[in-house]
């Protein structure tokens, strides 16, 4: 059974409490690569399960059919690749290890995915980008792949482009996803975190850069814009985030940029509300 602490008049809901401080964090450019290492770990779990082999031969092999569903390799000299030294060896020691370790997935579609995914964040992080265009391109981007995707053209764009078809281990995709992923969180988590901008009811205190000094504004008179009209990094890969400017008023204006501020919307109405309470409780 609930009850209503004293100081609330009987018949009067309790308003929750409003925050006295409000802390917007500025992620770098690194934060909109967390698919490169989703992309990747998705692909290694692919190949895992899929469960096909990697065998690199020299270019005089050729294939013998034997009988119904028994094929065999001929080459004109000795192989010396480690790949199919490796297979000799655990064929006829008796080892119950696969004769070939590496895996890979036959499918060629997943390794230009993953390059196609690389290249775009890529271009997404480095070149915003805004208004119509971002909205041209997306359009023009996921028709595109799903025109060839309907089609089945993907094999035959590999073989005009010189039989270009991409193969990547599972070991690839798991060094490059885990290489990515602690990059990713470092920077999200750890460095990210020392650029940022700190509303109280009274006061702004503001670190731009990463060792900067601290400095602290008042927040009378203070001007807040919200930028986010890049629709690939700020919406899709960004989950709502967008860039912060204020502009502090006063004798010495400053105006202070925090890019890539995540769930800038719903900040801002969040410190406009608690802003706005200061100002009602000082009017007398």
């Amino acid at each position: 059974m609930s009850t209503v602490p004293p100081s609330v008049p009987s018949g009067v809901a309790a308003t929750p409490a409003r925050p006295n401080e409000v802390k917007l964090i500025s992620h770098s450019n690194l934060f909109y690569w967390w698919p490169v290492w989703a992309l990747a770990f998705f692909m290694a779990i692919w190949t895992w399960v899929e469960d096909h082999r990697l065998a690199i031969v020299p270019s005089d092999g050729r294939v013998r059919v034997d009988g119904p569903g028994a094929y065999s390799m001929n080459f004109g000299a000795k192989p010396e690749t480690n790949s199919l030294e490796y297979a000799v060896r655990a064929s006829t020691s008796g080892s119950t290890e696969p004769a070939f370790k590496p895996r890979v997935s036959q499918q060629a579609w997943l390794g230009a995915v993953f390059v196609i995914g690389l290249v775009l964040t890529i271009a997404i992080t480095n070149v915003p980008l805004r208004g119509l265009w971002s909205f041209v391109a997306i359009i023009l981007i996921v028709v595109l792949a799903l025109l060839i995707s309907l089609l089945k053209e993907w094999d035959r764009i590999f073989d005009a482009l010189g039989n270009l078809h991409i193969y990547i281990n599972m070991a690839g995709y798991l060094f490059i996803g885990t290489a990515v992923f602690i990059l990713w969180a470092l920077a999200t988590f750890v460095f990210d975190r020392r650029s940022y901008i700190i509303f109280t009811p009274g006061q702004i205190r503001v670190c731009e850069h990463i060792g900067a000094a601290v400095k602290v504004y008042d927040t009378v008179g203070i001007h807040m814009e919200k930028q986010r009209d890049d629709l690939f990094r700020h919406l899709i890969l960004g989950f709502g985030s967008g860039d912060l400017i204020v502009r502090t008023s006063g004798a010495e204006r400053n105006e202070i940029k925090l890019p890539n501020v995540l769930g800038i919307g719903w900040r801002i109405q969040t410190v406009e509300n608690m802003l706005r309470e200061r100002t009602a409780n000082l009017t007398p």
